[in-house]
């Protein structure tokens, strides 16, 4: 088995690590003007940096900028050590791997680059009051009517 196809393997089963991102092209971005004009500008922002991005890191880009940047890079570093480990193994990253700016993280204690980070972003203070109150979500869902009823 070669190593970088051991270390996909082994992101992969770490669901907090494995995120899909878009790759936009010009073309993409043209297209989205039409409907969205800022998502567009957004998106640009991404393809400029050459950033593989989800739709809701997108949302918040202006403000992930530099850590996006820095996440790209130490991924940068990353895949070349890696590329360096011999086949057979050991297939773990190296001890001194900064994966600082990488989200979401096994270990992270923070909601940048999480789910919960747009939803922070949008309703302050909703995500706690939530935890603290898990029958908030029952007057949401109350909201909507049920089906078949």
């Amino acid at each position: 088995s070669h190593p970088g196809i051991m270390v996909v393997s082994k992101l992969l089963e770490m669901r907090t690590i494995v995120r899909m991102r878009a790759n936009f092209s010009q073309e993409n971005i043209d297209r989205m003007k039409a409907f969205d004009p800022d998502l567009a500008r957004k998106a640009q922002i991404a393809y400029d940096h050459k950033l593989p991005i989800n739709f809701q890191q997108l949302e918040l880009i202006e403000e992930s900028l530099p850590r996006l940047l820095e996440e790209k890079k130490q991924l940068e570093n990353l895949r070349d050590d890696v590329a360096q480990i011999p086949a057979g193994g050991p297939y773990e990253l190296p001890p001194n791997a900064d994966t600082s700016a990488v989200r979401p993280h096994p270990d992270q204690t923070d909601l940048e680059g999480t789910w919960q980070m747009l939803a922070e972003a949008k309703y302050p203070g909703k995500l706690e009051a939530i935890r603290n109150d898990p029958k908030m979500l029952d007057s949401n869902i109350a909201m909507y009517p049920e089906k078949g009823k």
